[in-house]
């Protein structure tokens, strides 16, 4: 790669061959770039070239395979491989580090991003986070970058010696230091130890690189990232995470997450979880129908991963040597997947039977010219037959065949020349034993010498003494034990015990032989079948005679045990002295004859002289039950044996220190749950420490971690539970924490809790230590309602209200847990600090209709000033329903009233206002809330209590709920009660209805006030009510207007007469011609006219004649006035009915002419009408006569014309042309 020249004075580069590096100022021609490094294979198709610029830094990323490039801010940069998670190639990534300004503002961050995506597989999710620079280091940038492949951490170093390191998946900062006080300006990686090398302006040279032992604990501990800590263990193999790792690895299996659990045991740093005991985790796993067993899950996740263990390449290959699967193995083996051992090359081995027969046929193809002595020994004797001296030595091996003797022997023995049976037999050594011996059997010669020398001679000793005494031939077993061969006695006694021979015999034959009887092959034959008692009498002649003999007697293993045995039984006293003097016998054997028969101190003695050091504490502890002795000889021989069964025996005596002690000095750890039961039953907690350091050097046990922390904490060693946590270990930190909180450990209690990161229970054990503060701060990282409420009650508990509100607010957001804390502060009479909780918990953003809720309740209960404001504020957020009852328990009438019409329960509200009208009535709010109510009968119940409590506003409600009640109703009540007055303007306002009770009541008012205005007006407008009641009861009244009024009635119903006599009475007489001409009735009319006449009324009379115009016939008004000498008073009447009478006549005639001239019109319409239609009809051919024919007569007469066609007649021969017309 070519490197442009520029002012950066340094420049980097990839290429295909490599990482290189020059100094760009020089690159004249002089100075060539160098090699720095091998690029990896991935990314040998990216380049990239910085130059820093100001504060602003410069990349351009080129792709060899897109030809293309692309320009980047970025002050350092470097290429990475990194395999995401299902995905088996690695991703190419680019990490970069940019230092930008932008509107003033400067910002330093590092961007993680994937090169090249794969298609179709997962990806490589962006990242980017921020580069913190501390205001002493604010024109600080980055130089360089390096990424350690080995821990995959990015490593970002700046101009004046700051470290930045970045954990390169999540790109999450992990640590930032200042490495040296001098700028830095080159680096390289440093890939052996996962760090890099670093040179500054003073010329030295830094590694740095990271520290493997403390940084999981420190990612975990101080940063509170555990998945970070877990993550960086399995990438590096780094030790410290083993607590995490166990713990996760626990929680996954208990989630019966079998497969995520073997992938993380296949990846657990340094193998803590590849033991024997997750393999029998995995193999105690219930195997369901239909699924691969939990086992193979595990199996299979460690051979993808890599090469398995000896303990787990014998527990898989025992698996598929079950199955018959033994090709897997082959494959596996040949893949380098499992581990040999000798335990495998047993298990695949085991069992191995040759097959002998095809292993000679084998042979015998393969070496065909072996196996051919049949075929050797004719040729021998044909190459024999010249019987040459040379062939002296092939004769005598002619001679030397078995077959050749064992014809001699037969023939003699058929001859009856047994000497030379004997001879043969004896002095033979050709002849083929089991075939001799067998013929001689059958034979049954009577000396059984012959017999006697083959089986002496090839130990057929067994079966000639069977031979012999099932022939009873006991003479010859005699002779055969005291004269040929006394040594082989053993074997004579075994085959007569197996024949069940008389125990007489047998011990004659032994005491015949005395001395010369090997004595420890007899012992063995009559051991193996359990007649040892049969030699009791032998033994006892040679101790009597004092037999020296080593080989006979002190040096005999079985005469020893049965000297032995004897005198326990027979003679006790005498043991321990046969103890003493005998070294030759079977000491543990004899030691427990010695405990059954209760000789302890000779059983003692035994085992002590064989250094039988267990066997020998045993007796003292089990037999002679003396732990003191036992102490003593523990200390004496010092074996960690004997140690173990000593601290058993405290332990069980309740010894528990003494005991402790024992198993340290036995080295015993297999002890450790026995021992932990009684250290803790025996509160001896600092020996158990001591024991438990002991037993954790040699297994790795939860339980031991467990209790080594327990104890520690019975004792107040707090500092070494902090640093034991801080180092590898297994214990189960969770449940080691539950247990000291439970028997009151709170301070160690609170070193776990807060180790784990169980933020729940590190509040509640600092609770229980009164640190309400951190409790708090452990409460608010757990986020637990649970967590909450237990610190929010402690806090209230030890008045600490102020902790206690911080821990309020996060419980009551929850509805569930509202009412509880409420309760608990009631409860406790903290009202006040209740309610400051509540009215802080407003302003949550989550706050739920819960909290205006309670808050309400208690303002009701215990501020009820603020009651009201409470719920005009936040009427729409309560719960009603709640705040309804609790209002009501107070007797808050007001507000309870409120809460009604918010709740649109306006029946109940209007009750309340009713009730409770001194605390709950206003008049404008009763207004708005009794035209709501669904309860009719509620409008009636409101005019009562207006009537009795504010009759001055009975009308103002009357009119809002005039078009509600009923109005009949209204009146009978304000009848009854007397008050109908009061009502007069409501019932004005709805006397428009008609309603007979609103008329009548009104009427009745009009009368009584004597307002006949309004009266008349009522009955005018209204009519339904008693109208003759009224006009009767008015006719009488004082007032003429009233009486007037009562005629006007009559008039109305028709009642004529009464009315024109009412009238009349009063010399009303317009009044009465009125009613004459409205009733339409000539009579009363007429009789009017002489009413006036009579009373000589004359204006009366005319004026009549013109009111009563179409009733009055004119002959009886031109008699009446001419017999009373009124024709001048009539004479307008007679003028104006000439006039009409006239005017009707000229009418009449008008119509006759008009009608005439009507008919003409329609007369001469319909002729033209039918001219017109005449004109356009077509007009067809005539139908004439032919003309006469020759001879006929004359010609056609002419027709006459047709009538009424109004056409003149046709010409005799057709019409004439259309012209002529």
């Amino acid at each position: 790669m070519s490197v442009a020249k520029s002012r950066a004075g340094l420049g980097l580069g990839k290429s295909r061959e490599g990482c290189w590096e020059a100094d760009i100022d020089a690159l004249d021609g002089s100075i060539e770039p160098t090699k720095a490094s091998e690029t990896e294979p991935d990314i040998e198709h990216w380049f990239g070239c910085l130059r820093p610029q100001l504060v602003k830094g410069n990349m351009q990323l080129f792709s060899v395979e897109q030809q293309r490039s692309q320009a980047l801010e970025a002050h350092a940069a470097s290429f990475a491989s990194f395999k995401v998670a299902g995905n088996e190639k690695p991703s190419i990534l680019i990490c970069f580090a940019s230092k930008t300004s932008n509107a003033g503002q400067i910002s330093s961050k590092l961007h993680v991003i994937e090169l090249g995506a794969q298609p179709g597989k997962p990806g490589f999710t962006k990242k980017q986070a921020d580069l913190f620079f501390p205001p002493d280091f604010a024109d600080d940038f980055p130089v360089a970058m390096q990424i350690s492949q080995k821990y995959s951490l990015v490593y970002v170093i700046t101009k004046l010696g700051l470290l930045f390191v970045y954990d390169l998946d999540t790109a999450t900062a992990v640590y930032r230091n200042r490495i040296s006080p001098d700028p830095i300006f080159l680096t390289t990686e440093a890939s052996n130890v996962g760090g890099f090398y670093a040179i500054n302006r003073r010329g030295q040279v830094l590694l740095a690189t990271v520290n493997e032992a403390t940084i999981v604990p420190f990612v975990s501990g101080q940063l509170n990232n555990l998945e970070l800590a877990v993550n960086l263990a399995k990438r590096g193999n780094l030790p410290g995470a083993e607590n995490l790792v166990v713990q996760r690895f626990q929680e996954l299996f208990s989630q019966t997450k079998y497969k995520e659990a073997a992938e993380l045991a296949a990846e657990s740093p340094q193998g803590i979880l590849r033991t024997p005991e997750t393999v029998a985790k995995f193999q105690s796993v219930p195997v369901q129908a239909g699924q691969t067993p939990p086992l193979l899950q595990y199996f299979g996740t460690l051979l993808t991963k890599g090469k398995l263990n000896a303990f787990e390449s014998l527990e898989l290959s025992r698996l598929v040597v079950n199955q018959n699967k033994k090709n897997l193995l082959e494959n596996w083996l040949a893949e380098d997947k499992l581990e040999c051992s000798e335990e495998l090359g047993d298990l695949v081995k085991v069992g191995y039977t040759p097959d002998y027969l095809f292993l000679l046929q084998t042979i015998l193809r393969s070496d065909p010219q072996r196996n051919m002595i049949r075929e050797a020994t004719r040729f021998l004797l044909d190459v024999l037959k010249p019987n040459l001296p040379e062939h002296a030595f092939l004769q005598t091996k002619v001679f030397e065949d078995p077959e050749i003797h064992f014809k001699y022997i037969e023939a003699a023995a058929k001859t009856g020349q047994l000497k030379e049976v004997e001879r043969v037999t004896r002095e033979s050594n050709f002849y083929d034993p089991e075939k001799t011996k067998n013929f001689l059997m059958e034979a049954k010669l009577p000396d059984a010498r012959p017999l006697i020398n083959v089986c002496d001679r090839f130990g057929f000793v067994p079966d000639l003494t069977h031979y012999l005494y099932t022939n009873n031939m006991l003479r010859y077993i005699e002779g055969y034990v005291q004269k040929v061969n006394p040594g082989n006695a053993p074997l004579v006694v075994g085959q007569l015990l197996d024949d069940e021979c008389p125990e007489d015999f047998i011990k004659g034959l032994i005491l015949s032989v005395r001395s010369l009887l090997p004595v420890e092959p007899l012992v063995a034959e009559c051991e193996k079948r359990n007649r040892l008692r049969l030699l009791t009498q032998f033994l006892e002649h040679l101790v009597s005679e004092g037999s020296q003999d080593n080989s006979a007697f002190s040096g005999n293993f079985n005469l020893q045990n049965l000297l032995i045995l004897t005198a326990i039984k027979a003679d006790p006293p005498r043991v321990m002295d046969y103890i003493n003097r005998l070294d030759n016998f079977d000491g543990p054997a004899v030691g427990e004859v010695a405990v059954e028969a209760q000789l302890y101190e000779e059983a003692f003695a035994i085992f002590k002289k064989f250094n039988l050091n267990v066997q020998a504490v045993n007796v003292l502890l089990d037999n002679i039950q003396s732990i003191e002795r036992a102490v003593e000889f523990a200390f004496r021989v010092e074996e960690d044996a004997v140690w173990s069964q000593v601290a058993k025996a405290q332990l069980r005596e309740g010894l528990v220190s003494d005991a402790i002690e024992s198993f340290i000095r036995a080295d015993d750890e297999t002890q450790f749950h026995d021992v932990i039961r009684a250290a803790e039953d025996a509160n001896v907690y600092h020996d158990l420490v001591k024991y438990l350091l002991m037993v954790r050097q040699k297994v790795k046990e939860p339980k031991v971690d467990g209790e080594l922390i327990f104890a520690y904490a019975k004792i107040d060693r707090l500092g070494e539970i902090e640093e034991f946590i801080l180092m590898p270990n297994v214990a189960n930190l969770q449940n080691v924490g539950d247990r000291l909180f439970d028997d009151a450990l709170y301070e160690a209690a609170k070193i776990i809790f807060a180790f784990i990161s169980n933020w729940a229970k590190l509040a509640c054990t600092l609770v229980k230590l009164k640190q309400f503060q951190g409790a708090v701060d452990a409460a608010r990282k757990a986020n637990s309602s649970k967590t909450w409420k237990e610190v929010c009650f402690a806090c209230v508990d030890a008045e600490e209200f102020r902790l206690a509100q911080i821990c309020g607010l996060n419980i009551i957001i929850q509805v569930d847990d509202l009412e509880e804390v409420s309760d608990y502060y009631q409860n406790r009479g903290c009202f006040n600090e209740l309610i400051s909780l509540m009215e802080s918990g407003l302003g949550l953003e989550r706050a739920h209709m819960g909290i205006f809720t309670e808050l309400g309740v208690l303002y009701a209960r215990y501020r009820p000033e603020k009651l009201m404001e409470h719920i005009k504020l936040f009427s729409t957020r309560l719960n009603i329903p709640k705040l309804i009852r609790v209002c009501d328990e107070q007797h808050h009438w007001n507000e309870l009233t409120y809460l009604y019409i918010q709740y649109d329960e306006f029946d109940n509200a209007a009750t309340t206002i009713m009730n409770h009208s001194p605390d709950a009535w206003d008049h404008m709010q009763f207004k708005d809330v009794i035209v709501k109510v669904a309860n009719v009968e509620l409008y009636y119940k409101a005019v009562h209590f207006y009537l009795q409590e504010h009759p001055d506003l009975i009308n103002d409600v009357l009119h809002v709920l005039a078009l509600r009640v009923d109005h009949t109703r209204v009146v009978d009540i304000m009848r009854k009660a007397g008050y109908l007055h009061i009502v007069k303007p409501y019932m004005v306002a709805v006397q428009s209805n008609n309603v007979a009770a609103v008329n009548e009541a009104l009427n009745e008012i009009y009368v009584e006030e004597e307002d006949y205005d309004r009266l008349r007006e009522s009955v005018d407008l209204h009519d339904n009510f008693d109208q003759i009641g009224l006009a009767q009861r008015i006719e009488k009244h004082e007032l003429l207007e009233m009486r007037r009024i009562a005629a006007y009635i009559y008039k109305k119903a028709g009642r004529w007469k009464q009315s024109i006599a009412l009238s009349k009475k009063d010399n009303l007489y317009k009044d009465a011609m009125e009613t004459c001409s409205q009733s339409g009735d000539r009579e009363l009319s007429e009789e009017l006219l002489v009413y006036f006449i009579e009373q000589g009324k004359k204006e009366c009379f005319a004026s009549c004649l013109f009111i009563c115009y179409d009733l009055i016939r004119p002959d009886v008004a031109l008699e009446l006035a001419w017999m009373n000498n009124m024709i001048d008073f009539a004479f307008p009447y007679l003028l104006q009915f000439i006039r009409e009478y006239t005017s009707k006549v000229d009418d009449l005639v008008k119509d006759k002419i008009e009608a005439q001239n009507e008919v003409k019109s329609k007369e001469k319409e319909e002729k033209d009408l039918v001219a017109q239609q005449n004109m356009y009809a077509q007009l067809l051919p005539l139908a004439l006569p032919a003309p006469p024919m020759p001879g006929m007569g004359g010609s056609y007469p002419v027709p006459p014309p047709m009538p009424g066609m109004g056409m003149p007649p046709m010409p005799p021969f057709g019409m004439p042309p259309m012209g002529s017309y």
